[in-house]
C-alpha cells in the first residue's frame, strides 16, 4: 500500500541554490509530509507496545517493601488487664507474584493487541487510499486550468496579430476605425477571461498544495506525463465479475472489516477467561523487628533482622460463581456487532460496484465527448483560418470573424474538460482495479 501514492503525476519546482529542481515521483512528497499519516504510524506504535505488554504479564512481578510503625497509649489484653503498650514494628524484604492459569487470558490479549496494530496499518492505508484519490483529482484540475490559460493565451496571441493588422490597414484607409476599436475590444474582453483562468489556476494549485500539505504553492511546476501520448487508446467495458473481485479485494476498508471481526473473536475468548478459575502464585522473602521499649532483653535491630528473617510460598485460587450475568451480554454484544460489521460489508460492496460502474459511464461518455468536441475544434480551427484570410482581403467582416474565434475558444474549453475527464475515468478505473496507477 505504500507504493500506491507513488502513482500521483506531478513534479515539484524547488528553488535550491539557484537551481530548479524536479521532484521524481518516488520520491512521493504528499504521504511523506501528510501529518494524518504521521499520527497514524504513531498510533501503529503505541499499538506495538501493547502487544508487548500483553505478552510481559504473563512474567512474573516483583517488588520490595520496607515499612515500620509505632503505636503509644493503653490497651487491654485477652485477659482483660488494661496496661501500656508502647512498641515499634518495622519490616522489609521482596515479594513475587505471577499468574499461573487464567484460560490463556494474556495470550488472547496480545493477539488483539496484534490485531489492533494491523488495524491502524489498514486505517494508514485506507488514509493513503483517500489522499491518492484525491490528489490525483487535485493535480488533473491543475492541469485542466492550465490548460485553459494557456488556450486563453493563444486567443490573445491571435487577436494582438489581427490588431497589428487592421491597425496598419486603418492607417492606409482600408479598414474603417470602428473595426479595430472592435478589435481592441474583443482583446480586452479575452485579457479578461484570461485573468479569470489564471485565478482559478492560482486556487487550483493552491488546493493541490493544502492537500500535499507544500508549503508554497508558487513553486508547485505541474507538467503532463500522460497526455503527451496516445492513452486513450485504452478501452474499458461495463465491469466484468473478475474486475469486480478485483476492486473490491484492492479495497482495504474490506481488510479492516475482516480484521474487525477477528478482534471480536478474540474478544469472545478474553470474557470467555472470566469463567475460569484464576491461579495465582507468590513467594516473598523478609524480615521483620519488634521493640516493646519498656520489655527487658529486646535483641537488637540486626540481631532481630536475621534472626527474624522468613520466606512464604502461596498459591490462590479465585473461582467465578457469579457475575450478574455480564459475560453472557458482553458475548451477545460482541455478536450483535458482528452482524453490524457483516451489513456494513455488504453495503460497501454495493457502494464500490455502484463507484465502479460510475466510473466506467463516465469514461465512456467523456470519451466520446472529447472526440466530438475535437472534431469540432479541429473544423472551427479551419474555418478560422478560412475566414481570417477572407477578412484580410475583404471579403467578411471583423464580427464574422470573432464570432468563429469565439466558437474556437468554446470548442476548444470543451476538448480540453472532456480530455481531462476522459483521463481522470480512465485513471480512477485502473486504480480501482489494480491497486496502482502509472
Amino acid at each position: 500500500m505504500k507504493y500506491f501514492l507513488f502513482i500521483i503525476l506531478f513534479s515539484l519546482l524547488k528553488l535550491d541554490v539557484f537551481v530548479q529542481k524536479r521532484w521524481s515521483l518516488e520520491e512521493y512528497y504528499a504521504v511523506q509530509h501528510n501529518i494524518p499519516l504521521k499520527r497514524q504510524d504513531i498510533l501503529i506504535a503505541i499499538k506495538n507496545l501493547d502487544h508487548d505488554m500483553a505478552l510481559r504479564e504473563r512474567l512474573p512481578s516483583v517488588g520490595g517493601y520496607l515499612n515500620g510503625y509505632s503505636t503509644f497509649g493503653h490497651s487491654q489484653d485477652v485477659f482483660g488487664t488494661i496496661q501500656r503498650n508502647d512498641n515499634f514494628n518495622s519490616n522489609l524484604g521482596i515479594n513475587s507474584e505471577i499468574v499461573l492459569y487464567q484460560y490463556n487470558y494474556f495470550r488472547n490479549q496480545a493477539k488483539k493487541a496484534t490485531i489492533q496494530a494491523d488495524q491502524e496499518r489498514i486505517e494508514k492505508d485506507i488514509l493513503i487510499r483517500d489522499l491518492t484519490l484525491k490528489v490525483l483529482q487535485g493535480y488533473l484540475e491543475v492541469l485542466l486550468a492550465q490548460s485553459l490559460v494557456n488556450s486563453q493565451d493563444s486567443a490573445i496571441y491571435f487577436s494582438i496579430q489581427l490588431l497589428d493588422k487592421t491597425e496598419k490597414s486603418a492607417k492606409v484607409g482600408a479598414t474603417a476605425p470602428a473595426v479595430v476599436s472592435e478589435v481592441k475590444a474583443t482583446l480586452a474582453r479575452e485579457k479578461q477571461q484570461y485573468q479569470q483562468y489564471h485565478k482559478e489556476l492560482q486556487l487550483k494549485k493552491m488546493a493541490l498544495a493544502q492537500q500535499m500539505n507544500y508549503p508554497d504553492y508558487n513553486q508547485l511546476n505541474i507538467y503532463d506525463p500522460q497526455l503527451g501520448k496516445d492513452v486513450f487508446n485504452k478501452k474499458i467495458e461495463i465491469h466484468k465479475d473478475y474486475e469486480v473481485q478485483s476492486a473490491l479485494a484492492k479495497n482495504p476498508i474490506f481488510l479492516k472489516y475482516k480484521s474487525q471481526l477477528l478482534e471480536l473473536d478474540i474478544e469472545d475468548k478474553i470474557i470467555k477467561s472470566g469463567n475460569y478459575p484464576l491461579i495465582k502464585g507468590s513467594a516473598s522473602l523478609g524480615t521483620t523487628y519488634f521493640n516493646a521499649f519498656k520489655a527487658n532483653n529486646t535483641s537488637p535491630l540486626f540481631t532481630q533482622t536475621k534472626d527474624n528473617f522468613a520466606q512464604q510460598v502461596a498459591v490462590a485460587v479465585t473461582i467465578p460463581i457469579f457475575n450478574k450475568g455480564k459475560s453472557k451480554r458482553l458475548l451477545q454484544q460482541n455478536s450483535l456487532r458482528k452482524n453490524e460489521i457483516d451489513l456494513l460489508t455488504q453495503y460497501e460492496e454495493n457502494q464500490q460496484i455502484q463507484m465502479l460502474q460510475k466510473v466506467v459511464i463516465d469514461y465512456q461518455e467523456n470519451i466520446k465527448q472529447y472526440e466530438i468536441s475535437k472534431e469540432a475544434f479541429l473544423a472551427t480551427k479551419e474555418s478560422l483560418e478560412y475566414s481570417n484570410l477572407s477578412f484580410i482581403a475583404g471579403k467578411v467582416s471583423i464580427y464574422d470573424v470573432n464570432n468563429i474565434k469565439n466558437n474556437l475558444i468554446k470548442t476548444e474549453a470543451e476538448m480540453i474538460r472532456a480530455k481531462y475527464n476522459t483521463l481522470f475515468s480512465l485513471l480512477t478505473h485502473k486504480y480501482f482495479i489494480t491497486g496502482y496507477i502509472n
